[in-house]
């Protein structure tokens, strides 16, 4: 076995995963908008047995982290998760964090802190090679109705990419929504890749509501959602959404991933979990008070099943520095 840093995309094997953070194509737009990518690859002869790519970040030009987002550690012995992170720590990298899809990590004799995820760490998960009828039956009645209603009040849908579109609505939504979203431009080159789709929906040749999605290995992720004030009681959205399940199916994906919820669990299994102020719908319940209460009702109305990522780990190669970033953080 050994270690090396890929720089060419025909030795990327874009089917080692299904997380699209983890495509080529996703590194090189992250490369686009100001990040260095990180290719890591095991190989056993000419033959890939383990690879994650990562993301640098550099602060005052000088001190540099990496962020590897949604890895797996499950196919590695301790001994080749330790020496990944010695790798890390040779290139002179202050910490990594890294966001898994399991819990095997073994960082050796580094420190390690529970971070929060900058990746949904909650999302919600549709099986759509079922029939378009069996995924209609399993939604809510009035997730049901909602379609229908924008449907009868004549909102349509086009696939369709048009950054001035996506963005004059994004625009009104951070400003209702009071979030903080990209630039322009950051949207703009997202919507280049090849693996990006952005359908729109319309009153009267009006857009209302657009989704920025992706597609990668089977996976259709429903990534950056924006709608307008106006004709919000036509609801559109819920066609919107309806209309990418429909179009993710025609590109033979077999999932759609909702993207970020509230914690979700079974309504049989509430009994069994702490939640603060439990609220059910669609026979899926969350806590009412969670910030992201009001966009998990909606996806959790069209039927799916909960997907839960495991908590974010920084994993600390220069103590004394990184104790001195976080004091600064927390004063900026």
């Amino acid at each position: 076995m050994h270690e090396i840093i890929c720089k060419d995309k025909n030795s990327w094997d874009n089917s080692f995963s299904r997380e699209f953070l983890q495509s080529w194509q996703w590194g090189e737009f992250q490369k686009s908008v100001g990040l260095s990518p990180l290719r890591f690859q095991i190989k056993v002869g000419q033959n890939i047995f383990w690879q994650a790519q990562g993301f640098e970040y550099k602060i005052f030009g000088v001190i540099k982290f990496i962020y590897f987002p949604k890895i797996s550690f499950v196919e590695l012995s301790k001994e080749q998760k330790v020496s990944f992170f010695n790798f890390l720590s040779a290139q002179g990298y202050m910490f990594v964090r890294v966001e898994p899809i399991d819990n095997n990590i073994e960082v050796g004799g580094y420190d390690r802190v529970d971070v929060a995820n900058r990746q949904p760490k909650n999302t919600f998960v549709l099986d759509i090679t079922k029939t378009e009828e069996q995924l209609m039956n399993s939604m809510h009645a009035k997730t049901r109705y909602n379609i229908g209603l924008a449907e009868r009040k004549g909102v349509t849908v086009r696939t369709q990419k048009n950054i001035d579109v996506f963005w004059n609505l994004n625009e009104e939504t951070s400003a209702r929504d009071k979030f903080k979203s990209h630039n322009k431009e950051y949207y703009r080159k997202m919507l280049e890749l090849d693996i990006c789709h952005q359908l729109t929906a319309y009153v009267d040749n009006i857009p209302v509501a657009s989704n920025i999605c992706i597609n990668f290995n089977k996976v259709f992720t429903y990534l950056h959602g924006a709608s307008s004030n106006q004709f919000r009681n036509l609801m559109a959205p819920y066609l919107l959404q309806w209309e990418s399940i429909k179009f993710a199916k025609g590109l033979g994906a077999e999932e759609y991933d909702f993207g970020g919820t509230a914690p979700v669990y079974l309504e049989t299994h509430i009994k069994d979990v702490e939640v603060k102020a439990p609220t059910c719908y669609n026979n899926f319940c969350w806590d009412v008070t969670h910030k992201w209460t009001g966009i998990t009702r909606f996806k959790v109305g069209f039927y799916g099943i909960p997907k839960n990522y495991p908590p974010a780990i920084e994993v600390i190669f220069k103590k004394n520095i990184y104790k001195l970033f976080n004091k600064i953080k927390s004063i900026l």
